[in-house]
């Protein structure tokens, strides 16, 4: 199998994963498409870097991430702020069921929290322990823990 191949296969195994931290950075759908796109190939060109010193799911999260982080900082220059009233734009569906709206509700809320707090709640809902989110993200797990608190007492309060 070619180191190619092999790519591909993980970056298929985790697009799940990549999807869902590209949606907790971008609300509209056609500019998180793009993002996803570029957060593909800098994860292709990434893994040829990897050394093995976390898990390839928390190497591909940290690229991810910091990828999610450009594309923050670069729409800020560019963008008004986000309107946290706006609906957050999903695919068009005949029928949502109850668990549906509630991780809508979730969703819209996390997008209203800093980046961050999102950051370190989206990382959480995707398994990632303390430990590997402070890899991720570059900070120490006392800051994990802190923004993880911090964030679920916001969202408590807006949900």
């Amino acid at each position: 199998m070619s180191q190619g191949t092999d790519i591909e296969q993980l970056l298929t195994e985790h697009a799940p994963m990549l999807a869902r931290i590209a949606a907790n950075h971008e609300v509209n759908l056609a500019v998180r498409e793009e993002l996803l796109q570029e957060i593909s190939v800098a994860v292709w060109h990434g893994l040829a870097r990897f050394r093995g010193e976390a898990s390839v799911k928390t190497y591909i999260a940290r690229i991810a991430h910091n990828r999610c982080v450009d594309h923050v900082v670069r729409e800020q220059r560019h963008y008004h702020p986000l309107d946290t009233d706006a609906p957050v734009e999903q695919a068009p569906e005949t029928f949502v069921s109850e668990s549906e709206h509630v991780r809508m509700d979730l969703h819209a809320a996390m997008l209203r929290l800093s980046l961050g707090f999102r950051q370190v709640i989206g990382m959480q809902l995707e398994g990632f322990t303390q430990s590997e989110i402070a890899q991720v993200l570059g900070i120490s797990e006392a800051a994990v823990a802190q923004r993880s608190s911090r964030a679920r007492k916001q969202l408590e309060q807006w949900l």
